[in-house]
């Protein structure tokens, strides 16, 4: 492939799927170059470094989250709805992003200086969402006043997440099922005082 014809979107691609699967510090840029169909050299056209792909590839993966929930959050509706929104959309990212997913859950912390400061506060930034929903839902009355807001969002941040690892296209539950599956399970958390940490 003619280096100057070579988009930088397969490149992105490339390492998207080698980061996911080898992980950052098991790629090497010549594993991308070989990937692409170029020369290894010749990737530098295109980028500076390892890093500014892995960059960019988290990033624009924590961008999807953000948008979700200021689309969620924008929508007049009660914190219930909110959070089940949040929730299925979040597992339906998961689903159509897998190998992108991956990278931004396990890979971020490759990351250094002013990239990594970036993503931890895009991170933030979307608990603060789920934590803003859940205070919006004990406020209001629809969550447990005994619940804990900061450990709940954490625990469904958790239970999120982790989907990556185990949802499967062609498995046995579509996306949607697993996503309504999971909001049902998580809010019905939320709406339960068993377990309070202040009982």
């Amino acid at each position: 492939m003619n280096v100057v014809a070579t988009p930088r979107g397969a490149i992105l691609e490339s390492a998207t799927r080698l980061f996911g699967t080898n992980g950052y510090a098991g790629t090497t840029m010549r594993h991308i170059a070989t990937a692409v169909g170029v020369l290894p050299g010749s990737l530098y056209a295109h980028i500076q470094s390892k890093e500014e792909l892995l960059s960019e590839i988290v990033e624009t993966g924590i961008d999807r989250f953000l948008a979700l929930g200021h689309e969620v959050l924008a929508s007049p509706a009660s914190a219930e709805d909110h959070m089940y929104s949040l929730i299925t959309g979040h597992v339906q990212l998961v689903a159509v992003n897998t190998d992108s997913i991956r990278v931004v859950y396990h890979q971020w912390r490759h990351l250094s200086g002013e990239a990594r400061a970036r993503v931890v506060e895009k991170r933030r930034e979307y608990e603060a969402m789920l934590l803003s929903v859940i205070d919006d839902g004990i406020e209001k009355g629809e969550f447990v006043g005994e619940a804990h807001p900061n450990v709940s969002a954490k625990a469904i941040l958790g239970a999120l997440n982790w989907t990556s690892e185990w949802i499967r296209p062609d498995g046995p539950e579509t996306s949607e099922e697993i996503g309504r599956q999971m909001a049902d399970t998580l809010i019905g958390g939320l709406k339960s005082g068993r377990g309070s940490l202040s009982s």
